[in-house]
């Protein structure tokens, strides 16, 4: 009587390279597989949330240069007293009383949103303009180390208020384009809105200084010559805020040193 088995038992080999050997090694593929496609589906998911973080905050320095090297900020808008967007308008005692309650976190988030608002043109946010009399302290021209690069930044302070300060950013002017004297009055008026909130910063207890841009790049400067401010082409958004030192209840009269030998250090240069 001849028994004929349908298997030879080469399946029951242990560690044999039979059949039951293949099988354990095409299972681990398809798991290093899953990881695989496991790991990138979390890249994936990473680069996503981390491209809307980029473009959501252009104010952060990080994604400020990202987008810039990528060409994927709009250019700052060439605004007119006509064009400018409306927005909030805001005296001294209007600022100080706006502001002044803010806690540490508060203000950086409204500072923030100051800075995005003016890196996309306004699109999504109205400015907060500052109105009312202020008196030239100091001014100095920009450097490479201030969020705009070049022209002239002016310090001045508000006339019915000491405790407000505000300095004004005057990009694209030159040497010869001085644009204020030191105790000159710039007078912001109520119907031509132009200079906006960038920053503010508490200083000394329970004062303040905004930093703040005309929008309108013409007709603000008192000066003839100095007609020539236009948009910055990039910020320098790794730059400290406020521009300016801060002057004391008085103007101090190492600043209008310091303002009288950098003038003639970029007038020896040009």
């Amino acid at each position: 009587m001849h028994v004929r088995f349908l298997s030879d038992g080469n399946e029951f080999r242990s560690y044999g390279g039979g059949n039951f050997s293949k099988k354990k090694e095409g299972g681990g593929g398809v798991f290093w597989w899953a990881i695989l496609i496991t790991l990138l589906m979390g890249m994936a998911t990473f680069f996503w949330f981390f491209s809307i973080m980029v473009f959501a905050h252009p104010e952060k320095p990080f994604n400020y240069k990202m987008l810039a090297k990528f060409h994927k900020l709009e250019p700052l808008r060439p605004w007119t007293t006509y064009t400018v967007p409306n927005g909030k308008k805001l005296n001294a005692r209007e600022l100080l009383t706006e502001f002044f309650p803010y806690s540490g976190e508060q203000m950086t988030v409204k500072n923030d949103v100051l800075k995005r608002s003016f890196i996309r043109n306004y699109k999504h946010e109205q400015p907060i303009y500052i109105q009312g009399s202020y008196a030239v302290l100091s001014l100095r021209m920009l450097t490479t180390k201030d969020v705009i690069t070049s022209g002239w930044v002016v310090r001045a302070r508000a006339t019915d208020l000491e405790n407000v300060d505000v300095e004004i950013l005057l990009p694209g002017l030159t040497i010869k384009d001085e644009p204020f004297r030191v105790g000159d009055t710039i007078s912001m008026d109520n119907n031509k809105p132009q200079v906006t909130a960038l920053h503010v910063q508490r200083i000394d207890g329970d004062r303040i200084c905004v930093t703040t841009i005309p929008l309108a790049y013409s007709s603000f400067t008192k000066t003839a010559s100095a007609q020539k401010m236009n948009p910055p082409d990039a910020l320098n958004m790794d730059a400290y805020w406020p521009v300016t030192r801060d002057t004391g209840s008085a103007m101090a009269v190492e600043d209008v040193g310091s303002y009288t030998t950098e003038v003639k250090k970029v007038a020896a240069q040009n």
